[in-house]
């Protein structure tokens, strides 16, 4: 067994949730971040007791650990929290196993063994903690990049397969993206305004319902309990004390704005679209231009993939390798009807 090393783990992961706590400017998830970080310190310090009494020497932090707490810094204030979280989540179910493997060693005393115990269910508790941190926009943008990037990557490299003309080509591209902008951004503003009108419409119902026939709002409450797993009787008998917040628990708010919203996601597509245009708009050209395009836009749809695996707690290189694949698929099918296209229409 290492002891250093899961000394060292626990540390490092100490010292990262107080430096990420330190960045953060809502108080309520600073306060989160400081009692992860206090959690880990404890963890860390069970470690160097268990090392100490074997008379094992224990390292520090060294100057790859500290870059590696930077990186995520950094990258908290590119990606955010929920997807930096996410990133450092990626290894608690692991530990969560690891202590538990570790209270069955035979290396450890009875009471070591009750330590790593306490320590499994503290991970299993970190990785609650950890699932709360969410950011819809972050998803939104991380998404609508992923459109953007595989949409005009397939469209330029059809449009290079019937012209061999790489700035009409960028511009097509451009015009491409544009337009998918708008439409995104349009259909997200809709949808958002539209969600919010119809929730809003269920909270005037109900309220008037309150008025009317406090009892049969009581039953809905009810009904919708039960639905949760409550069991009946229970549900029946708290019910009646939930009607006058009866509106924010069958339509619960919907706080999010449909500008934002349309903003957030004409951003993001744009962003994505713009990509694999590059080369174009740089005025390579034939073979070259396209392998330029493919690659500059294969290594952005790989780390977008890798971003939208941590954001749905999927193996996050997988995601990336399936979504890699899937994007240049698209693009060489597309890219081949332009060749067609260019061949058939003599263009």
């Amino acid at each position: 067994m290492d002891y250093n090393k899961n000394y060292i783990e626990e540390l490092f992961d100490s010292e990262v949730y107080r430096r990420l706590g330190d960045v953060e400017k809502d108080r309520v998830t600073r306060i989160y971040l400081y009692k992860l970080s206090e959690m880990e310190r404890k963890h860390s310090e069970i470690w160097k007791e268990i090392a100490i009494s074997r008379g094992i020497k224990l390292g520090k932090l060294k100057w790859y650990h500290k870059w590696k707490i930077n990186f995520y810094v950094i990258f908290r204030k590119i990606f955010g929290l929920e997807l930096t979280t996410k990133l450092l989540e990626n290894g608690e179910e692991s530990d969560i196993k690891k202590y538990y493997e570790l209270s069955k060693s035979e290396e450890l005393s009875e009471e070591e063994r009750q330590k790593m115990r306490e320590l499994s269910v503290d991970e299993a508790v970190h990785e609650e903690i950890i699932s709360t941190v969410k950011s819809k926009d972050v998803s939104d943008f991380v998404y609508g990049i992923s459109d953007g990037l595989v949409e005009v990557l397939a469209a330029t490299s059809g449009l290079s397969g019937a012209f061999n003309i790489p700035f009409l080509v960028g511009i097509s591209g451009l015009i491409i993206g544009a337009s998918g902008t708008l439409s995104m951004a349009i259909g997200a503003y809709l949808s958002t305004k539209s969600e919010k009108e119809i929730n809003e419409h269920k909270r005037r119902k109900i309220e008037i319902q309150k008025l009317v026939d406090r009892k049969e709002v009581a039953k809905k409450l009810s009904m919708i309990l039960t639905e949760l797993g409550i069991r009946e009787n229970i549900a029946s008998d708290i019910s009646p004390q939930l009607v006058d917040v009866a509106e924010d628990i069958i339509a619960p708010k919907v706080e999010e704005s449909p500008k934002k919203s349309a903003g957030v996601t004409a951003l993001s597509y744009i962003s994505g679209a713009v990509i694999p245009i590059i080369p174009y708009l740089l005025g390579i050209g034939g073979l070259v231009g396209v392998i330029s395009s493919y690659i500059i836009s294969g290594i952005a749809i790989f780390i977008v993939g890798y971003l939208i695996g941590l954001l749905s707690s999927v193996n996050p290189a997988k995601k990336g390798v399936e979504m890699l694949s899937l994007g240049i698929l698209a693009a060489i099918g597309t890219h081949i009807l332009g060749l067609l296209a260019s061949y058939y229409l003599h263009i």
